[in-house]
């Protein structure tokens, strides 16, 4: 998945009201989109750009160091098949190596020329994104 979609991905579903309180698990800089009333864009057909209520976005893409503590807090089992076995072998741009068996796997970033830690996640769905904005905003 390219960095544009999960840039998009985590905007469409980490949205939630400004002043919603909320745990953060890690440290993930969030912004404020809050010109309420604001009118759609003429130059998408009037369907993109209003802005119906304040909420809080995502500032950056999500970090594979973020990716790899979401998955050591929630993907022990892995049930909901939220690492994708090409973060640890794509060469190219790989960075999150598991270890264990299913109850107890455990996450860790991989080293690539340097810590590959800082670097945009990559091979995640619209539903990992989903889970990782839910957990963002749960806790």
């Amino acid at each position: 998945m390219n960095r544009r979609f999960w840039t998009w991905a985590i905007g469409m579903v980490a949205i939630w009201p400004a002043a919603t309180a909320r745990a953060e698990p890690l440290n993930y800089q969030m912004v404020t989109v809050g010109d309420v009333g604001n009118a759609p864009d003429p130059a998408t057909g009037g369907l993109y750009g209003a802005v119906a209520y304040e909420y809080r976005i995502g500032k950056y893409d999500v970090t594979i160091g973020q990716y790899a503590a979401f998955l050591n807090a929630v993907a022990k089992t892995d049930a909901y098949g939220l690492y994708n076995t090409s973060m640890g072998t794509n060469l190219n741009i790989a960075g999150i190596s598991r270890s264990g068996s299913p109850g107890s796997y455990a996450y860790s970033v991989m080293t690539n020329g340097g810590s590959s830690a800082n670097r945009p996640i990559t091979f995640v769905s619209w539903f990992d994104a989903a889970r990782f904005a839910n957990w963002m905003h749960n806790g």
